[in-house]
């Protein structure tokens, strides 16, 4: 049984030691902002080689993002895996009525601060880092990335926490490297970056999504591209790293679209405009609650817009309702037109469902990937929170995506009917403790089992020495007390 006990013992302590041993998987997860599914295609092949070298291993038709199709809510989305209505980011700008103020994407200072943020979600950068095994997350100027939720804050940029759309793509590349190469007693590497770029939303803005300008700006992308993979390549990382390069919307072009003035249809005291007139999307509030119907009338009687009214099917269906900062009524313009008048060539906040325009692409490589898979089937983006967990041997957090929409992109899919064995930091306390507890019980055990032994041997001796006549300590005063009756 001693024998029994030690090798199980052992074997305990071995299994501890290479669960802490085992090689934690990497993860890059890339966002170029306004990257239309089909931007590449048309493009010069030599010019966009990095492109096209990430591409031999998955390349998704497309991703079906989520309504409105704008940054913050998709963003939020991909690193969620929960609708707009559920992480309750539901516009680059909108209204908190229990906060009593408005979000806006442009305020520097509220980027940092949680209450916006820090609502209920979960970021993929929070679960990496609760699964333990000294896991940490590098957040470069991601949409929503740089303010504390859950009570944890990734790695940002130093320096102030600098939010500057404009800082160099390069340096950018060179902060992750940094985190994933960095290996100090007190600082301890990542295993999971994220990197964002503003563009080709800005220029897609401002030239139009078909402009040469797009072109251009997106061969200076692959030309970034270039410089991550040879950064990685340096840092002998390459091989062990899984990227994932996407985007939270496409575009389409606004040139020739028709303006739609609301005011000429519903009068101006009837509504607040939550958020200001937007380009393609805009929400509104009645100004008071004896006016909502009528105002309710009034807009339904606006043409060409598509109107959405909190709580109803269509909300629902879009999964945009369910959040006290939606406001009452959205409305959507339909394809060529606009809400409000702009010097714009290029926009999205449409369906995505409605304007294919406004799906981004998928490009995925890495050993958690297949091969050459051109043109694969599209899943959701909020799938893509899911498929990050697995690739990173994590449990998700509760989402609205699943694994199952993404297991043909995998080069090693999870089977349906198992379970992966997460040992994070709690697991590991957990076996210490069981360890320790059994260790206990033996060593508890052993010290009985020696005074038993011992108090058998002292009795055979004892039997012995009666046996040959001998006196004892424990007989002695029974033998003279018979003595004296003799």
């Amino acid at each position: 049984m001693k024998t029994d006990v030690l090798t199980f013992l052992l074997f305990t302590v071995q299994t501890i030691c290479l669960s802490i041993g085992v090689k934690i998987p990497n993860l890059i997860l890339l966002s170029m902002d306004g990257m239309r599914y089909n931007f590449l295609d048309n493009l010069n092949k030599e010019s966009i080689s990095n492109f096209n070298f990430f591409r031999t291993g998955v390349n998704a038709e497309y991703i079906r993002n989520v309504f409105p199709s704008v940054t913050y809510p998709n963003h939020m989305t991909i690193v969620t895996g929960l609708y707009p209505e559920s992480h309750g980011i539901v516009g680059n700008t909108f209204w908190d009525p229990y906060l009593q103020d408005t979000f806006y994407d442009t305020n520097y200072r509220q980027n940092f601060e949680s209450k916006w943020f820090d609502v209920g979600s979960e970021p993929i950068w929070v679960t990496n880092y609760k699964a333990g095994q000294s896991r940490d997350s590098g957040v470069v100027l991601w949409p929503g990335g740089i303010a504390e939720m859950k009570s944890y804050m990734p790695r940002v940029i130093p320096g102030g926490y600098i939010y500057n759309l404009t800082y160099n793509w390069n340096k950018r590349v060179d902060h992750l490297i940094e985190w994933f190469t960095k290996n100090e007693s007190n600082i301890r590497p990542i295993n999971l970056g994220l990197l964002y770029f503003p563009e080709p939303d800005i220029v897609a803005h401002n030239h139009g999504p078909d402009s040469q300008e797009v072109k251009d700006i997106i061969y200076k992308l692959d030309k970034t591209l270039g410089y991550l993979k040879k950064r990685l390549m340096d840092e002998n990382l390459f091989n062990d790293m899984n990227i994932i390069i996407t985007s939270d919307h496409g575009h389409t072009d606004i040139s020739k679209s028709q303006l739609i003035e609301i005011d000429q249809y519903v009068n101006k005291t009837l509504y607040i405009a939550r958020v200001g007139l937007d380009t393609l999307v805009t929400c509104l509030d009645p100004a008071k609650a004896s006016t909502r119907e009528k105002l309710y009338s009034k807009l339904k009687k606006i043409p060409n817009i598509t109107l959405y009214r909190k709580g109803d099917e269509h909300s629902k269906a879009l999964h945009y309702s369910e959040n006290r900062r939606i406001a009452e009524f959205v409305l959507e313009a339909k394809k060529g037109y606009v809400l409000k008048n702009n010097t714009l060539k290029g926009s999205h906040g449409f369906d995505p469902e409605k304007v294919p325009d406004m799906h981004p692409f998928f490009i995925a490589f890495g050993p958690a990937f297949k091969k050459g898979l051109q043109n694969a089937d599209p899943f959701n983006s909020v799938d893509i929170y899911p498929l990050m967990c697995h690739i990173l041997g994590i449990d998700p957090a509760p989402n609205n995506g699943t694994i199952k929409n993404v297991l043909h992109i995998l080069s090693h899919p999870p089977s349906q009917h198992t379970s992966t064995f997460q040992f994070t930091g709690i697991t590991f306390l957990v076996v210490v403790i069981f360890v320790a507890f059994v260790g206990g019980v033996y060593a508890i055990g052993a010290c009985r089992q020696g005074r038993i032994k011992q108090y058998v041997q002292v009795n055979r001796k004892i039997i012995n020495h009666s046996e040959f006549g001998q006196s004892s300590l424990l007989y002695g005063s029974n033998c003279e007390e018979e003595e004296d009756e003799f």
